[in-house]
């Protein structure tokens, strides 16, 4: 009996954390909708993103949202559904489209990052956003842009956000799993594989970069992801730094985490439980 009164005080307050976050939505808020704004053009042509926030005149926190698609294919609107969820928790939410590989390899996807942190915080106002209060967010490809947007130093303050989380991200490219991979994406996206140009995936690498003078950075990954996208020792690191860190490991969920709804639910219920804290929204 004592077995299972535990299991079901464990069942309890499961629900009860779930239910507090819900509670904390807003779904009565109509979204009110920006698309296809330009934020920055190259050679090859102009950036676009795409604002979502509730229709009221609060000043908001912000998160920029980044797809993945091993940063050869994608589109912001494939974050669409995460940013409609993130509005209900109160957020403005924006989708980014970047630089693909066949335009031109790291780290121009980074810099296109920075280029839409720098955009939200000069243009805060017109989008009732909170400049001190914008983290960003990505899957896969868009987690690991997400992560070095945190921890890479660009020189400039205003590209720096102020919380992120990285979804099946990889944050160390010197690893071994990284290191043996004949996956061609890797190539295009670092000019090279790992046993070419070691010293670039070295400059690259998010472990490499992490300070204690980061912002807060947390992983979310699929329980049937790789076992890197846990990133342990991106997250041993920042403790050590004393730079806070978490990880939501969501049951069942492979690396696309985001396509199911279920799981897409269980990830901003993590994304709003971390950014509620360290965004203080």
């Amino acid at each position: 009996m004592l077995v299972y009164f535990k299991r079901f005080v464990f069942w309890l307050f499961g629900n009860l954390a779930i239910l507090c976050t819900i509670a904390d939505a807003e779904p009565h808020l109509k979204i009110k909708k920006w698309e296809n704004i330009s934020f920055v053009t190259h050679s090859s042509g102009g950036l676009l993103l795409d604002v979502f926030r509730p229709s009221d005149s609060n000043q908001r926190s912000a998160i920029l949202c980044l797809h993945g698609g091993f940063w050869a294919k994608g589109s912001k609107k494939f974050m669409h559904p995460l940013a409609e969820g993130l509005v209900e928790r109160g957020y403005v939410a924006v989708c980014s489209n970047y630089r693909l590989t066949d335009v031109a390899p790291a780290p121009a996807q980074l810099h296109d990052v920075f280029s839409a942190i720098r955009f939200l915080r000069e243009n805060a106002t017109d989008y009732g956003i909170d400049p001190d209060k914008i983290g960003v967010t990505g899957s896969s490809a868009g987690g690991y842009l997400a992560v070095m947007a945190a921890v890479f130093d660009s020189g400039d303050k205003r590209t720096r956000p102020n919380a992120a989380v990285g979804m099946g991200a990889q944050t160390d490219l010197t690893s071994q799993h990284i290191q043996n991979s004949t996956v061609l994406n890797w190539s295009k996206f670092m000019g090279g594989f790992y046993r070419e140009v070691p010293q670039k995936y070295l400059k690259q690498s998010p472990l490499n970069h992490l300070t204690q003078d980061d912002p807060p950075v947390a992983i979310i990954c699929g329980e049937h992801d790789k076992p890197s996208t846990r990133a342990n020792a991106f997250r041993q690191k920042a403790l050590q730094l004393g730079v806070p860190t978490s990880l939501t490991e969501i049951s069942g969920a492979p690396h696309g985490l985001l396509k199911a709804t279920e799981h897409r639910r269980i990830a901003i219920n993590a994304l709003d439980e971390f950014f509620r804290v360290h965004l203080r929204r």
